[in-house]
């Protein structure tokens, strides 16, 4: 089967594309998309055949959570319960590198997130992907294209040299060039007491910090 590319504009997506993207993920197929933080494969994060196909894919750990991409918080709220400092921090850094470690409602298959009863939710600065959780209504699949424990794919080119011949299970490529190498989303758990940071990242811990400072400081 010949790879299905699609070249497709940063600021400005056609429609098309991505209604055909959508169409693709709501039928369980996984695809190759930009986000703010490398390219990603997004599936549907509410579909177990899909999940599989994204771990085997990346030959992942199935105790190994997956986040998924939201459009806006609104849309986060369907899969997580979203608490006041999770909304403070929404409002402060997002849409951005920031993923938020929230308690997932029962709609979210535990296969996803590794039997835990917690989900990480990203709303990236990316209008791509953007576009398709909102067109598909849907929580997707943010995980990096690439195969577990080598780096973050920027350019289409890394993830065919990583995943040769399996590039025959993505069903479409979304091409938006190469993108900027900022590393991987700042990774904060706000379902414990204090909240911690998981993974350090493009948001600075410091600032994170600070603006849980101030919510608590308003209460």
């Amino acid at each position: 089967m010949a790879l299905k590319i699609q070249v497709i504009e940063a600021s400005n997506p056609d429609p098309q594309i991505i209604k055909e993207a959508a169409r693709l993920i709501s039928k369980g197929e996984v695809i190759v998309c930009p986000t703010d933080t490398g390219y990603a494969f997004a599936t549907n994060a509410l579909d177990s055949k899909a999940i599989t196909k994204v771990f085997t894919l990346k030959g992942r750990s199935y105790f190994n959570p997956i986040h998924v991409a939201v459009s806006s918080v609104e849309q986060a709220e369907k899969y997580a319960y979203v608490n006041k400092a999770a909304e403070y921090l929404a409002h402060r850094f997002l849409p951005g590198a920031l993923t938020l470690v929230l308690s997932k409602k029962e709609i979210i298959p535990s296969l996803l997130v590794g039997g835990r009863q917690t989900v990480g939710v990203r709303i990236p600065d990316n209008k791509v992907i953007l576009d398709l959780a909102d067109v598909t209504n849907l929580p997707l699949t943010a995980t990096s294209a690439n195969i577990s424990g080598t780096a973050t794919p920027y350019t289409v080119q890394e993830i065919v040299n990583q995943l040769g011949n399996w590039m025959e299970q993505v069903a479409l490529v979304l091409d938006q060039g190469p993108l900027i190498p900022i590393g991987t989303s700042t990774v904060v758990d706000l379902t414990v007491t204090p909240p911690q940071i998981i993974r350090n990242g493009p948001v600075s811990e410091q600032d994170i910090l600070e603006a849980l400072r101030l919510i608590q400081n308003s209460e």
